[in-house]
């Protein structure tokens, strides 16, 4: 194991400093490593290319001077001297098949050939053989060729081809590494004029505080790229954060507001309950007590609703409901309410949503409902299959005052109350038909308010929420 564990520390410390660097770094890094790769094998390929193009051309010279020496041989049989018609050959030799030089070109030896046995037998096949010349000790090439009963062997100088891949191999030695260095010099550059928005990114997102987040956004650069795209998004991020943010400081200080206000009522009863002493007739003062208790209770059971929906608006359930059963069950929980709710129109309907979150809406609305009639509630139930699907169709009906209709769509916030009637007095806490309309909204639904169909004072909520098959 211990030998294991270090060996492991051993690999390991690469993968550490690897996250240790920067991206730019990483990118650097591996851009020169690709090119130094790219660089390398371009440089072996071009060395091995130019050596093969460079023994070509001197074969096909040494060819053509071995056609033109067996020709002169076919012309006469008894020359001793034969010469070569091309540039770049050394020497040449005529061997019969008894490997004995019969004609040879001027300086080359007459008295034996330039190769042993073995190698007149390769060259007879066709090989051509690099060889160390053993007066010069310079390398060359032998190429054979043959002729009636002779074989014409031509000997080639491979000090030109040498020192060519010489100088090139040179030059590759010196460019390479410059080349190799450039690029990594100009691929470092270029990633930090890359990244320059990411960096005008994160430091944006440092002088963002949430206390200043109104006035404040990520710098989007102009280029239409990535990051001016994740620059947007990162935007629209923050709007929504700070739009959860002023709504979370209005409901904090909504919340602190309407709870000092019975609060402040119940401390000036008991401040009063103190003064009279205990003799004096409590009755009223415990009925008024009371009745502050019960808003207190009423605005903290509001509170926790609200909580609980924000946590649970994303994991509502969904399984078939019977509307209509659902609807006549929360009906029959009002039968000794102080006014009458009455189900006037039904229409079988069945949906799949959370029964509890329902059960919920419903009971908000004919609680507000009652909290503002004057004589009942009336509810229906219909089917709505006007557009593309069909729409279940609930509406609760009061004859309250109502309310104006340019204050509709504000009754919707949090702890908002028209001015007339519908006030705290009444006995509301503000938060119903914000629970409903975030119960709708969750359900792909919607709700609004409306005057009376009959033309009476009241108001008329209506609810329209997508009917699927179970």
């Amino acid at each position: 194991m211990n030998g294991a564990a270090k060996r492991w520390s051993v690999l390991a410390w690469p993968v550490r400093w690897w996250a240790r660097q920067s991206l730019r770094a990483r990118l650097t890094l591996i851009s020169t490593a690709i090119f130094s790769v790219a660089v390398l094998t371009g440089a072996i390929l071009v060395i091995q290319l130019q050596r093969y193009a460079l023994l070509h051309v001197l074969d096909a010279s040494a060819q053509k001077s071995a056609v033109d020496v067996a020709q002169q041989i076919e012309q006469d049989p008894t020359r001793r001297e034969v010469l070569p018609t091309t540039g770049g050959v050394t020497a040449v030799q005529v061997v019969n098949d008894d490997d004995i030089v019969i004609a040879a070109s001027p300086g080359t030896i007459h008295s034996a050939p330039i190769l042993d046995a073995r190698q007149l037998d390769a060259a007879r096949e066709g090989h051509r053989l690099d060889i160390t010349s053993p007066t010069t000790g310079l390398g060359e090439r032998v190429l054979a060729v043959r002729a009636q009963n002779n074989t014409v062997l031509v000997v080639t100088d491979l000090t030109r081809i040498d020192d060519s891949i010489r100088v090139l191999t040179r030059v590759a030695l010196i460019g390479g590494p410059l080349a190799v260095l450039l690029m990594a010099l100009a691929t470092y550059l270029v990633a930090a004029l890359t990244l320059r928005p990411v960096a005008a990114l994160r430091n944006g997102a440092s002088d963002i505080t949430a206390a200043g987040l109104a006035a404040q956004r990520l710098p989007v650069p102009g280029a239409r790229d990535e990051i001016h795209r994740l620059a947007i998004t990162l935007n629209a991020m923050l709007d929504r954060i700070d739009s959860a943010t002023s709504k979370q400081r209005t409901f904090v200080g909504d919340a602190a507001h309407e709870l000092r206000s019975p609060l402040a009522s119940l401390r000036v009863q008991l401040e009063v309950a103190q003064r009279i002493g205990p003799d004096s007739d409590w009755s009223g003062l415990v009925d008024d007590v009371l009745e502050d208790v019960s808003r207190l209770d009423r605005l903290v059971e509001g509170l926790l609703s609200l909580a609980r929906l924000d946590e649970a608006v994303g994991s509502l359930r969904h399984e078939p409901v019977s509307l209509d059963s659902l609807v006549g069950a929360v009906v029959e929980n009002y039968e000794h309410s102080r006014l009458p709710v009455t189900l006037t129109e039904v229409v079988p309907l069945s949906l799949v949503a959370d029964p509890d979150a329902l059960r919920r809406i419903v009971v908000n609305l004919v609680d507000n409902g009652l909290r503002h009639a004057s004589g009942g509630v009336t509810i229906t139930l219909g089917l709505d299959q006007s557009d593309d699907r069909a729409n279940a169709v609930l509406t609760v009906t009061d004859d309250g005052p109502g309310i104006p209709e340019e204050e509709r769509e504000r009754v919707f916030d949090r702890f908002y109350r028209v001015e007339a009637s519908r006030s705290r007095e009444s006995g509301g806490t503000g938060l119903g038909l914000a629970i409903v309309r975030d119960l709708v909204r969750a359900h792909r639904g919607s709700v609004r308010l409306l005057d009376r169909a009959d033309g009476r004072p009241g108001l008329r909520a209506v609810v329209t929420l997508p009917v699927e098959r179970p």
